[in-house]
């Protein structure tokens, strides 16, 4: 019988029968470990090819002919992989599916001391790009413009659930403080009632009573009831209103965070479930590795939707109708007399300007959240160790915004970029581009696309960093590639 046969030196990591059966057995394996390929028993004379996630084995990977076995030379087939990465071995002519198999790559091991200070200085640039709800950057972020709805300025949806949390916890109490004794004004009712002894009555009040035949002092007399002006107290004051609009502001943007990150605990749970779980070893990888993010982000929703339930709950409290604000209907409103002179009602606007006027956030005290996989923060720490060498070396950075502007815009958690770049100027008007994990075509798919190309893989490579060199044209705009080189970045 055929087989398709996965090894690593003389070890084998797994045999799978030949066929066109769905079953896709799984083995474990580290990212950096060669692995090389074979098919046993061939009963005929057949093509194949192998892709390993979305991406197939290239040409400088030939398949070598030993009569009735091929094989395919061992090597770091799975570098830049992570998680579940399925393997299969296709019909060259047809692309139908063969045989099917699931690696669970881990990342290798690295020493403590070099992880903390790796991990130091990615937090010096974003805490998020290490919080562990997302692993590589395979997929390109949606670009689409932020709405900056609302007026608070824009943050990814988790980092903003996360600050809002924390805020919340310092706000309400001195909203429960505000609702012991509201700020109240009295306004012109008009209410059915007995007049009072000594009230001063209307023209109209006293014509309604002489069509009846009462004098004035019969009507009170008399208790007779009467539709009358009552000054009573009124809770619908600008400043409760504005702080009623600011919690429906509040109220809003969790919706926003929590409609994200549902969307993400049911995108994983989805993938997990297309596994299948009858594979013992898959089913422990997944429970290791996706479950508990899945697990994190249950914890996040839950919290989230208590605190909308809170927020509803002193909307109500205050009985005042809700209006939206921009942010500076809010700056403006907090320089009331009211607001300036009553403790809580002051210290409820200082919380709320403070919070409006945050701009970034830093997670010290708050949610408490696992490091991403080692191997990714390596490539994007030797990805900003490279732009920092680089502008040490007296290069001036004059384009950034492809490595923080598209990111988190239709997504709860977020990563850098695949593709992103950074690009710096020299003093002889060269430019240096800097791009992490970009996605390197043929000659033909490159065209009118791209700068670089390859010529050695039929299928598209993407390196972990590549440094690009461009000189100017005759157009001072047209700028052309002079060298590359690319880096991988092993740990």
């Amino acid at each position: 019988m055929t087989h398709f046969v996965i090894f690593s030196g003389r070890s084998t990591l797994l045999k799978v029968p030949v066929g066109k059966s769905l079953a896709a057995p799984s083995f474990e394996v580290q990212e950096t470990t060669p692995i090389g390929f074979r098919v046993d028993d061939l009963s005929e004379d057949q093509e194949f090819r192998i892709s390993i996630g979305d991406l197939q084995l290239g040409d400088d990977v030939p398949a070598e002919d030993f009569g009735d076995t091929i094989r395919w030379r061992a090597g770091q087939h799975l570098s830049g992989a992570s998680g579940v990465t399925p393997i299969s071995l296709r019909d060259a002519a047809t692309g139908d599916v063969l045989a099917r198999s699931l690696a669970l790559v881990e990342p290798s091991k690295l020493s403590a001391s070099a992880y903390e200070a790796m991990f130091a200085d990615m937090r010096r640039i974003s805490v998020e790009l290490l919080l562990d709800l997302i692993s590589k950057s395979r997929l390109a972020l949606a670009q689409r413009p932020s709405s900056r709805s609302g007026g608070v300025q824009p943050l990814t949806a988790r980092l903003e659930l996360s600050q809002i949390r924390q805020f919340w916890n310092r706000l309400s109490p001195t909203l429960a403080d505000i609702l012991e004794d509201p700020h109240m004004e009295l306004r012109q009712r008009r209410s059915i009632r007995r007049p009072r002894p000594g009230e001063r009555l209307l023209p109209d009040v006293l014509r309604r009573f002489a069509q009846r035949g009462l004098g004035a002092r019969e009507a009170v007399r008399t208790g007779a009831l009467v539709e009358l002006p009552t000054a009573m107290p009124d809770r619908n004051t600008r400043d409760n209103s504005v702080i009623v609009a600011f919690m429906d502001l509040l109220w809003r943007r969790v919706e926003r965070s929590l409609k994200r990150a549902r969307a993400e605990r049911d995108m994983r749970l989805a993938r997990n479930r297309s596994f299948g779980l009858d594979d013992a070893a898959l089913a422990r990888f997944i429970q290791l590795r996706e479950e508990p993010k899945i697990a994190r982000l249950q914890e996040i929703i839950d919290a989230g939707e208590g605190i909308v339930t809170e927020i509803r709950r002193a909307m109500r409290s205050f009985a005042v109708p809700v209006a939206r604000m921009g942010r500076q209907d809010f700056l403006g409103s907090f320089n009331s007399p009211y607001f300036r002179s009553h403790p809580h009602y002051a210290r409820a606007a200082r919380l709320m300007h403070g919070f409006l006027d945050t701009t970034a956030v830093v997670v010290e005290q708050g949610d408490a959240e696992g490091a991403k996989s080692i191997e990714t923060i390596f490539e994007q720490w030797v990805f900003f160790q490279i732009s920092a060498a680089f502008q040490a070396a007296g290069l001036n950075c004059i384009s950034h915004n492809s490595i923080f502007e598209p990111i988190a815009r239709d997504r709860f958690s977020v990563d850098l970029d695949r593709n992103a770049a950074i690009d710096f100027a020299a003093t002889d008007e060269r430019i240096v581009r800097l791009r992490y994990e970009p996605t390197i075509l043929r000659l033909q798919a490159a065209q009118g696309i791209d700068s670089i190309y390859q010529e050695q893989s039929s299928s598209a490579w993407t390196p972990d960093i590549v440094v690009e060199v461009l000189v100017p044209g005759h157009d001072p705009r047209d700028y052309r590639l002079a060298y590359a080189a690319v880096i991988d970045a092993k740990y």
